[in-house]
């Protein structure tokens, strides 16, 4: 595999900004409680014992109140401590939708992928499983709880495992839309993928095409790593309220091409919305600085002199 000029640059880009970038996740969470302190007093006790109890929950918590903010025109505090409901309200112009924040905690990614949290310096090679049953459970426990809402609902399930990107990448998020994927033989030999639904996240098939889970419009899979955030998202074919990309313009989605679809054959397609719908033959995970100066294109300014 050999990268192209464009590719070399990126990374090379990639790399001067991690060098430069003092924001970390840490900064963050402190800034996020003291948000809450400022404006929502009576959930910060219940915060500060979800990073006791539940640091990946409270971290995630924290990152994607700050990616939401950065995209979006308002978000707001939705939960309520006594009665609970979803995480946020996030408002873009005219339109709004909810979001619920859930995260895999580490110890249960390596249980189900095999991947090891902390690598070694001596050289290895391991294998490693996906976790799409794991993520197609945590989209259907989450249903219920967002279900309800007269507006499109978003699912964003957050990892800070170490190795994580390999197991929320775009080749995941089509296991988890379509189900586990298999390779078929025809009887002239020629191979294609076959999927019998397994740990879809949303489609059934009996005697008819079926769907569940259709409070959850979309699904953002959220890799947090130590200065930036990897982000991909699933639309629902047909869901309650209709979750559009402009929402989140540059954040690649896969979706189906048709719904239902034609016969048995399923296919789908990435888009992105860069001030129109893009059609993206192959995604890149979207990369979220928490260094907010620094998702922007242009690395000239931060260039040594």
């Amino acid at each position: 595999m050999f990268l192209t000029e464009e590719d070399l640059e990126e990374t090379v880009n990639d790399v001067l900004r991690m060098c430069v970038s003092r924001v970390k996740g840490e900064y963050l969470v402190t800034k996020y409680a003291h948000f809450l302190e400022d404006e929502h007093p009576n959930h910060v006790g219940h915060y500060r014992n979800r990073l006791t109890t539940n640091p990946e929950g409270a971290i995630a918590e924290a990152v994607t109140f700050h990616f939401f903010r950065s995209n979006l025109d308002a978000v707001q505090v939705n939960e309520d401590p006594n009665k609970g409901g979803v995480d946020f309200l996030c408002k873009i112009g005219s339109s709004e939708f909810i979001a619920e924040i859930t995260s895999l905690q580490d110890e249960t990614v390596t249980r189900k992928s095999g991947l090891k949290y902390k690598l070694t310096n001596s050289p290895s090679v391991g294998t490693f499983a996906p976790i799409t049953r794991k993520l197609c459970d945590t989209v259907c426990d989450k249903a219920s709880q967002m279900s309800g809402y007269n507006c499109p609902g978003v699912l964003v399930i957050a990892c800070k495992h170490s190795l994580a990107d390999v197991l929320f990448d775009a080749i995941d998020a089509e296991r988890l839309l379509v189900g586990d994927i298999k390779i078929g033989l025809s009887s002239s030999r020629e191979s294609t993928n076959v999927t019998e639904l397994k740990n879809s996240c949303f489609l059934r098939h009996n005697q008819e095409w079926e769907l569940g889970n259709r409070s959850i419009s979309s699904i953002l899979l959220f890799h947090i790593s130590g200065v930036s955030a990897f982000v991909l998202g699933i639309l629902h074919p047909d869901p309650t309220h209709k979750f559009l990309p402009e929402f989140l313009p540059s954040i690649p989605f896969l979706r189906l091409k048709q719904w239902p679809p034609n016969g048995n054959n399923i296919e789908t397609e990435w888009v992105k919305y860069e001030e129109t719908e893009l059609i993206i033959p192959i995604p890149e995970q979207h990369r979220f600085w928490y260094d907010l100066s620094l998702n922007e294109p242009s690395m000239s300014e931060m260039s040594p002199k």
